[in-house]
């Protein structure tokens, strides 16, 4: 049996109480799902609303709570018991207070104990988000502002809740809820209210979702807005299943609607009665406004759910529905005198009220249903009777008898709100009345006819629908009881007869009637209700939910079309619920594939709204124009089904009609009246043509008489734009003089609205001097350009349909090509337009009275949406426009915002220009790859896209930065500014400071050209360079930044008052001023500007930011990625950076880390989960000690500084940051691994800065465990992902994670390693197969894919690079789709040609995602290699001596000689690796060495060395050139250790060394093999023996490319190989290499030149040169052929050798020191390996040379002497003065013996002279400082970092010396005195 899932709503107490399990508030859910609808997925979400429990009471939104019962009692106590619940002495909550709580609140509320209980655990967790907003009401005002104007208004605000308001007053700021009861209680209070009104919020998403994509019939396909996720509109079809809204719900055993009734008239009752809370409390007044506000609130949300519902249903609604509904409504006057208490805070809901309640009365009708049901009913009999309380109303006769005298009374009271349902009951009672008329004479013919039968019924139609049938049905069975008579009427008679007995006199349908259309203007009422409540407050799912409303008032203007006639306020409401009210921009922001939404659609589609209203319309224009003009206006958003694809489906209206209507003009004669037989009315017919426009008046239409005209699109001739031909005929329609004609004509409307806006276009008409009435002429303008831009819109939109086959421009330009038909002069429509807002802005500047900006406001709106399509018309034209004065510098721009719209407050024309200004910097992005382009590129892409090719760069820059300048003033005075609608102003600032961002974000994001003016963005960068002038300043009075936290400021809470779809800019103005702040200070960083104001005043503005980020959910990430570039910010000053945590209070901080702690809770977003984690690892790794204190221990750093030492380190609380992340780690494997990796990145870079915490690491139980077994599995991990791209972001993020739990573990095997424990690293070593074998091989980059796309994207785009989409540091660096290249930014750029998408998906776009993934692998390769690197070298110092360890030493070091060798792949970030990889090599090879290990793997290593050298390159002169140098350096050093490990150490200390580390499977021989001798011979001599010929050749030649060390290393590696046991046998091929490379005259010649390369008077390469050849005179034979060439000759005539003959001795302590070197290092020992090489025959040329240098002697000679006196040193001795007295020492006892030999040894004793040695002084002197060991340790003096280490180490031995230097030096002197005959103490 499967177990039961454990409940999301409320799971157990303990989970709560730990932090296990965040509860999901309502408000929090409705939050998320308001998200949804943003494409954001939530899986936390899902599974909280798809809980049983969350159902269920989803399902009972409208019933009331449950209250307390015995049984929730008992499960209230268990759930809070001791065995339930422990309480822990450091708990954050205290349980007996959470029951005390609890147990007062279902008492309060009469609410069940467990809901309470849930109320109170929710007022816990989200306790410090209270406590952090708390402050604001003592904070100070935000800069530059008072406590006046809307900024304090929008912070007040914040503290509108009841709590706030309470606390603010009452209580300290930094408020303790767990200590202050009525506090505590208090938000209690608020927090039951806000779960009552947002379950039912939630509730009503919820089924309007479900509603929306089914509820007329269609499936779940024709879903109107693909990014709400399927479940939700599951969970709406569940609780709509649940309710029944035909029959009985489940759950309540009522109908759902007779249960919202119910709930409604609860809620008016408490109204009524009050409130029974806090009835102990002394100030009552604010408690009761608040219960008030939660009621109304309630209220309305129960409303809008019924609302929706009646909009759906198919049937009639129920009798008892309507019956409870209506007489409700008649209790409280359908709340058009409704009084609740607190009359100021019903005042901002009583509109939304009344509408509600107009439209749920009129929707409860079902209007179109009813009328149905009476043609149904027409022939059905039935007798008077009661039906059931389920039947349809019109059943019931006593409820529509009941429904008409409550309407009636309604109407004879004037009530406005019921107007709209007293029209449609009129409606339904006329045609009832008909109906029954209908049925009465139907069946008195029929009984005239069969007289004598019996009683007649009425036959059923053939053919019936089966609701028709039922209802028959039902009829039939009413009544079998009553008269013959009764059965012969049919039911409607019955039903009209009972339901006109009521008491009014007359008719009471015309009553009915009249009442709503004369006495309270329904028809105003429905435009009102359109536009003021419909599309203000129906804005869910896009607006769907508005339109739906719509469709109710669209269905009663249908059905009083036989009522009401064609007449002007008919044509309002009709226009005002097709959505004419909704504005160009309004349209704009509508997604596709809303047409079946559109109420315009379903006017098109609808041949009763046709020809009543839209053909009636026409029929008289262009008589009247301005009802046809907007007819088409209303009509021109619906796409075209068939025909003109493309095209709004109006077009066939606009392109050519056949009729004109006109009056004609009274001067014209030339008529005669003629009548048909066939017609009554009378025709004229022209004798000549009539001109419709009069050539001596501009053109201007001769037959205007009315001051309302219109005009349409047409492609006829020009001349039938002109004039009517003679002949032409005509009806007439008004015989009055002048005669108005109903004329055949064919012409184009819209061709016609052409010429009169030409016609308009003269200064003087504009102004509003015409022809006709005053006025007239502008509205008409503002007309036609209105109708012209959402036409022009409607087609741009229907050519990017995924199916279209025609482009935008081409569409676009038939309707504009149309539109100029009939102009004259060369004119096109175009500029027509231009020269009227030109004119228009010339006159509103000069104008000093007040005057409408509609004309200027159209005008901007055409100039946008042919900125889509034709840039290159638009650029130009704002060029030489006085809107932004770019030539004179005198824009009308401003003056028309400072001189009208700032004092009239509507700001559409403002609104309209921000709209403008985002389309320009868009269009400067989107089109610059084709003004780039050369002409054939042009050409490729204006087959099918918008022209843009022909606008000039300079005209770009001063147009956008003359645009940039004025929204600047606007941005920042715009808070002095007057606004009707609040939340316009939010619109603008949100709307400018994304485009402020996306400036930043097109001229920084890529790394495109290092000057400005060859930026792919040149034409902007003026403009953002302007942008940063302003708000990165480094000194002024920072006005600027002020004015960013004051918007800041108003992010704490929405301003009062804001209408829902302006609560969407609220919300959009703090997350885009957020961004753009992050942007500017992530721009300062990034160009290495000095820090600006604006970054001092964000860090003084820290508390205030955190406080936003409780105020909504979409404000967090924005707000965590501010907070981290202010950490990195900080971190680049120099000194001790700022402190986050010293601009925030400790209470404050307190409560943000305990906020922050939750992470993502409880959505679970994971993108803000590793935004949050991302900003902690910044804070531990940044030098912010205070902060990252706060965030590892969970307590304040001043408790924690308290604590002793010895409990600091181990000492943190389990809800800490740092523990939260080793929790969730130590179930990494179900983590999202973007999480994981964002989690172990901050353990990582926290272990790194703050290494006492893997003491706490050490301590988790499960962490490293965890990650361990994550490492050993890896491997074994299944993607089951079948997608190749998910495949590529899986093994990228698996590479990632690998790679910083690699990084943990090597800092935890240090941390062991340094407490003397190895054995861990000894258990981890079989975990890391998987980390070794895939480390340290090549990456997996793809050469072929990146030079494959940089061909074709270079052959495609002939001035763009690819390396011009590099992002840069403008954005946070993040592994994916837009690593390297940002695809955002390239798509902004290159959309426009066909080939970035491709026929299928497979364009550059799909390439660039795939070469970004390619790369994440890469750079997820190169860390795990780095972090291997790590560990691989913490474990050789662990485990260096553990035979198996070393094998994988071996084997690591080999790989990663053998990916270098193999690795051929050109870029410098490989490069860079190699170098990496062999500096691995490097150290692990040396710790083997130091070990002396003996294992084969170990001695393999130098074959695998000589192969990666011979790959890279054995010419030193070449690879010692740039770049490679380091690299080719390293890989000889490796080449060095190679060799050691072949020599085998004479020491009996590295023997058993040896024995120990040796293994049984690899033996070590006894003798090295010939393949490692012969590799041996080959490294000599391509390395040594040519290498330093080719050395020193470009040492003379190139002396900056060499360095010291590079000799060094060849002298190594000749000493090295010479130690390999073997070599000797190969004394012929060794000969012959240094032979064939002339090495002893090179280093004979280096010698000689290195006084003059010396480096402050260093001489270095004397000192090497000198030692190369003791190197080779260490070989026998080596030294014989020295000898033979005669080295010392050579040598001898050297500047430094005869420097040092002449002087008086250089010592240890003389400068340069290193001529002391050359002496004892050098000469010294190459003059021993010849005496012991050659022997007596060289003995008398030694004694000789060495004579030479009495200066050196004689100084050697007293070197041990206490006081010396020829160096001045004071008997100061070093280890080189011991080994030089013990070179001569050996020197002249050898010569001594061949001088004693004498002829025996084949000499002449009297050749070998004396060398001046004064062995018994130094004997003396060795003895008598041996003697005295304490002033022997004074005087020893270190020299060098070797000796100085050794005189900081311990001694290897108990022989009295302090330190291993000492050591030496005694046991050094000891085997001197040896040497000299004496005795070793």
């Amino acid at each position: 049996m499967a177990p039961v899932r454990e409940s999301t709503y409320f799971p157990p107490l303990d989970k709560c109480l730990d932090g296990r399990h965040q509860l999901l508030s309502w408000k929090t859910t409705y939050a998320g799902l308001k998200q949804l609808e943003s494409g954001t997925a939530c899986e936390s979400l899902e599974k909280h609303l798809t809980d049983s429990q969350t159902l269920e009471l989803l399902k009972q939104s409208f019933s009331p709570p449950s209250p307390s019962t015995a049984q929730t009692k008992s499960s209230f106590e268990t759930k809070t018991s001791a065995i339930n619940v422990v309480p822990s002495a450091r708990g954050r909550y205290d349980i007996k207070q959470i029951q005390d709580d609890s147990l007062w609140l279902s008492a309060e509320a009469k609410v069940d104990e467990v809901s309470a209980l849930r109320i109170v655990i929710l007022e816990c967790q989200t306790r410090p988000a209270a406590q952090l907003q708390c402050g604001l009401a003592t904070d100070a005002p935000p800069p530059g502002r008072s406590f006046n104007g809307s900024i304090s208004q929008s912070a007040f605000s914040a503290a509108r809740t009841l709590l706030r308001s309470r606390t603010s007053l009452a209580e300290p700021a930094t408020l303790d809820y767990s200590q202050s009861l009525n506090a505590r209680r208090d938000r209690l209070f608020d927090i039951y209210f806000a779960e009552c009104r947002y379950r039912l919020e939630t509730c009503k998403f919820l089924i309007l979702t479900a509603l929306c994509a089914t509820g007329d019939g269609k499936t779940l396909s024709s879903r109107p807005d693909a990014t709400i996720p399927e479940w939700v509109e599951s969970v709406g079809h569940d609780i709509l299943t649940a309710w029944d809204m035909y029959g009985v719900a489940r759950v309540t055993g009522k109908n759902i609607f007779l249960s919202g009734i119910e709930a409604l008239r609860s809620r008016i009752k408490n109204l009524e009665e009050g409130c029974g809370w806090f009835r102990d409390r002394d100030q009552q007044e604010p408690i009761q406004a608040a219960w008030s506000e939660g009621q109304i609130l309630g209220l309305l949300a129960v409303m809008e759910t019924m609302l929706t519902m009646f909009g759906t249903l198919n049937s009639l609604s129920r009798s008892d529905v309507i019956n409870s509904w209506f007489r409700l409504m008649s209790d409280y006057s359908f709340f058009e005198v409704f009084e609740p208490p607190f009359r100021e805070l019903y005042d901002t809901r009583e509109w939304q009220l009344q509408s509600l309640t107009s439209l749920i009365s009129l929707a409860i009708l079902r209007l179109p249903t009813a009328l149905h049901m009476l043609e149904s009913l027409s022939a059905s009999t039935g007798s008077i009777g009661e039906t059931s309380g389920g039947a349809a109303y019109l059943l019931n006769p006593d409820v529509c008898n009941e429904v008409t005298e409550i309407l009636i009374n309604a109407g004879s009271g004037c009530l406005r709100v019921a107007s709209p349902a007293v029209l449609g009951w009129s409606i339904i009672l006329q045609t009832l009345r008909e109906q029954a008329f209908q049925s009465r004479e139907t069946r008195d013919n029929r009984q005239f006819i069969t007289a004598g039968d019996g009683s007649a019924t009425a036959d059923a139609p053939d053919t019936e629908n089966p609701d028709q049938s039922s209802t028959r049905d039902a009829l039939r069975r009413q009544s079998t009881t009553s008269s013959d008579a009764a059965q012969q009427q049919t039911y409607l008679e019955l039903l009209l007869d009972k339901t006109m007995l009521v008491g009014v006199d007359g008719d009471p349908v015309a009553f009915l009637a009249r009442a709503a259309v004369d006495g309270t203007r329904v028809l105003d009422i429905i435009a009102s209700l359109s536009v003021g409540f419909c599309t203000t407050f129906g804005s869910d799912l896009k607006g769907k939910s508005g339109m739906k409303m719509r469709h109710v008032l669209l269905e009663l203007i249908k059905a009083s079309l036989d009522l009401i006639h064609y007449q002007p306020d008919l044509l309002q409401a009709t226009l005002a619920v097709l959505g004419a009210s909704e504005s160009y921009w309004d349209l704009l922001d509508r997604p596709l594939g809303f047409r079946e939404a559109e109420p315009a659609s379903i006017f098109l589609e609808d041949k009763t709204f046709m020809n009543n209203l839209f053909n009636e319309a026409l029929y008289r224009f262009p008589y009247e124009t301005i009802p046809f003009l907007r007819f088409c206006r209303a009509l021109a958003v619906c796409f075209a089904d068939q025909g003109e694809e493309g095209m709004p489906a109006i077009w066939p209206m606009l392109a050519n009609i056949d009729t004109l209507t006109c009056a004609i003009p009274m001067s014209f004669t030339a008529y005669e009246l003629v009548r048909d037989d066939d017609e009554e009315s009378t025709a004229v017919q022209l004798t000549s043509n009539l001109d419709l426009f009069d050539p001596s008046k501009n053109s201007l239409p001769r037959f205007r008489v009315r001051s309302k005209q219109d005009g349409t699109l047409v492609t006829t001739e020009s001349m039938n734009l002109r004039q009517i031909p003679r002949g032409a005929r005509g009806k007439v329609l008004s015989e009055s003089k002048p005669l108005v004609v109903y004329w055949s004509h064919s012409y184009s409307p819209l061709a016609y609205f052409g010429m009169l806006l030409q016609s308009a276009s003269s200064e003087d008409l504009v102004m509003g001097d015409g022809p006709s009435r005053s006025g007239s002429i502008p509205e008409l303008v503002t007309e036609i350009i209105d109708l012209l831009s959402v036409a022009l819109l409607t087609a741009i939109k229907g050519a990017s349909a995924p199916k279209a086959s025609i482009s935008a421009l081409e569409v676009t330009q038939g309707i504009l090509d149309t539109a100029s038909e009939g102009l004259e002069s060369g004119q096109d429509i175009i500029s027509i337009i231009f020269d009227i807002f030109e004119r228009e802005l010339s006159r509103q500047a000069k104008s000093t009275e007040e005057n409408s900006l509609s004309i200027l406001v159209r005008c901007v709106q055409f100039t946008h949406v042919l900125l889509q399509v034709m840039p290159d018309r638009v650029w130009p034209f704002l060029g030489r426009s006085v809107l932004l004065g770019v030539r004179d510098n005198n824009s009308q721009l401003s003056a028309v915002l400072t001189s009208t719209e700032t004092i009239e407050g509507k700001n559409d024309f403002l609104i309209g220009c921000v709209h403008l200004f985002e389309s320009l910097v868009e269009d400067a992005i989107t089109q610059v790859v084709i003004r780039k382009s050369p002409a054939k590129a042009v050409a490729r892409f204006a087959a099918s896209q918008p022209s843009g090719a022909g606008v000039s760069q300079v005209v770009m820059e001063k147009v956008s930065l003359s645009f940039l300048r004025v929204m600047l003033d606007v941005y920042q005075s715009i808070s002095t500014w007057s606004f009707v609608l609040p939340g316009q102003r939010h619109e603008v600032s949100a709307r400018l400071s994304t485009v402020f961002h996306r400036l930043l974000t097109y001229c920084f994001g890529v790394e495109d050209q290092p000057g400005a003016s060859q930026k792919l963005s040149a034409s902007l960068m003026p403009a953002v360079e302007h942008v940063m002038e302003v708000f990165l300043s480094t000194g002024g009075s920072g006005m600027t930044s002020a004015y960013l936290t004051s918007i800041l400021h108003e992010g704490v809470a929405p301003t009062p008052g804001l209408e829902p779809r302006h609560i969407t800019y609220w919300l959009q103005q703090t997350i885009s001023t957020l961004r753009f702040i992050s942007a500017l200070l992530r721009l300062n960083t990034m160009l290495g500007y000095p820090r600006s104001i604006l970054d001092e005043h964000m860090l003084g503005a820290v508390s205030l930011i955190t406080r936003i980020y409780t105020s909504d959910l979409t404000f967090r990430q924005p707000v965590i990625e501010l907070l981290d570039i202010l950490v990195q910010n900080a971190n680049l000053a120099e000194g001790q950076p700022a402190s986050l945590l010293g601009h925030m209070p400790e209470y404050d901080a307190t409560r943000f880390l305990e906020v922050l702690s939750l992470i993502d809770e409880p959505l679970r977003d994971s993108s803000l989960s590793v935004a949050i984690w991302k900003f902690l690892s910044e804070v531990v790794s940044k030098r912010q000690q205070w902060l990252a204190i706060f965030v590892l221990t969970g307590e304040a750093p001043r408790k924690v500084l308290r604590r002793r030492a010895s409990d600091r380190e181990s000492s943190t609380h389990s809800d800490s940051l740092l523990n939260i992340a080793l929790d969730r780690l130590s179930n990494i494997g179900r983590l999202h691994p973007q999480t994981a990796s964002a989690l172990l990145e901050f353990v990582a870079l926290a272990a790194d800065s703050w290494p006492w915490i893997l003491a706490i690491v050490e301590e988790h139980s499960h962490f490293l465990s965890a990650i361990t077994d994550y490492v050993s599995q890896v491997e074994t991990m299944s993607n089951t992902t079948q997608n190749r791209s998910s495949q590529a972001r899986m093994e990228y993020y698996k590479i990632q994670i690998t790679s910083f739990i690699t990084e943990i573990l090597a800092m935890y095997t240090h941390h062991t390693r340094q407490n003397g424990n190895i054995s861990y690293a000894k258990d981890l070593l079989p975990n890391l197969s998987y980390i070794s074998a895939t480390a340290v091989v090549s990456p997996t980059f793809n050469a072929s894919l990146h030079s494959n796309l940089r061909q074709n994207f270079e052959a495609r785009f002939e001035n763009c690079t690819l390396g011009a989409f590099k992002r840069t540091a403008l954005k946070p660096l993040t592994l994916g789709d837009s690593f390297y290249y940002d695809l955002d930014i390239a798509g902004q750029m290159l959309r426009l040609d066909s080939s970035w998408t491709g026929k299928k998906h497979d364009g550059f776009a799909a390439e660039l995602a795939r070469a970004n993934i390619n790369l994440s692998v890469v750079e997820a390769q190169i860390s795990l290699f780095h972090s291997w690197k790590f560990l691989a070298v913490e474990l050789s110092k662990a485990l260096k001596t553990d035979s198996g360890y070393q094998k994988t030493m071996a084997e690591v070091a080999m790989d990663c000689l053998r990916t270098n060798a193999q690795n051929s792949l050109p870029e410098k970030i490989f490069e860079r690796l190699a170098q990496s990889r062999a500096d691995l090599a490097f150290t692990l090879l040396q710790a083997l060495i130091e070990v002396r290990s003996s294992r084969a793997e170990v001695k393999s290593v130098l074959f695998t060395a000589w192969d990666t050298m011979r790959a890279h390159g054995t010419d030193l002169a070449l690879v010692l050139d740039g770049d490679r140098a380091t690299y080719s350096r390293t890989l000889l050093k490796i080449l060095c250790l190679s060799i050691q490990a072949h020599v085998i150490s004479p020491d009996s200390q590295g023997s058993t060394s040896r024995k120990e580390s040796r293994s049984d499977d690899s033996p070590t021989k006894p003798l090295t093999a010939n393949a490692t001798l012969n590799t041996i011979l080959e490294i000599l001599r391509i390395m040594v023996a040519h290498g330093f010929r080719s050395l020193t050749t470009l040492l003379h030649s190139s002396p900056d490319r060499v360095l010291p060390s590079d000799f060094a290393l060849l002298a190594a590696l000749l000493r090295t190989s010479l130690l390999v046991p073997g070599l000797e046998r190969h004394t012929t091929a060794l000969l012959s290499i240094f032979a064939d490379a002339q090495t002893s005259r090179y280093a004979a010649t280096l010698l000689s030149w290195s006084d003059q390369l010396t480096t402050n008077r260093d001489p270095i390469y004397g000192e090497l040169s000198i030692n190369f050849l003791v190197e080779m005179s260490s070989m026998p034979a080596l030294a014989e052929s020295l000898a033979v060439e005669g080295i010392l000759i050579h040598i001898s005539n050297t500047n430094l050798i005869r420097f040092l003959r002449k002087s008086k001795g250089f010592g240890p302590f003389d400068q340069p020191v290193r001529m002391y070197n050359i002496w004892v290092r050098g000469i010294l020992p190459l003059l021993l390996n010849l005496l012991h090489a050659v022997g007596a025959s060289v003995a008398a040329e030694i004694a000789v040379y060495l004579t030479q240098f009495q200066g050196q002697i004689a100084r050697a000679n007293a070197a041990f002497t206490y006081y010396s006196t020829v160096d001045g040193t004071e008997g100061f001795l070093t280890l080189s003065t011991v080994s030089e007295a013990q070179t001569l020492a050996v020197l002249a006892a050898m010569l001594d013996t061949y001088r004693e030999a004498g002829p025996s040894a084949g000499v002449v004793s009297s050749e070998i002279v004396e060398t001046g040695w004064d062995r018994t002084r130094v004997k003396e002197d060795v003895e008598s400082w041996l003697q005295r060991r304490g002033v022997l340790r004074e005087r020893i003096v270190p020299v060098g970092e070797r000796e100085e280490g050794w005189a900081r180490m311990k001694p290897q031995r108990n022989t009295g010396a302090l330190n291993r230097l000492e050591e030496k030096v005694v046991e050094e002197m000891g085997g001197l005195l040896m040497l000299l005959g004496g005795k070793e103490d």
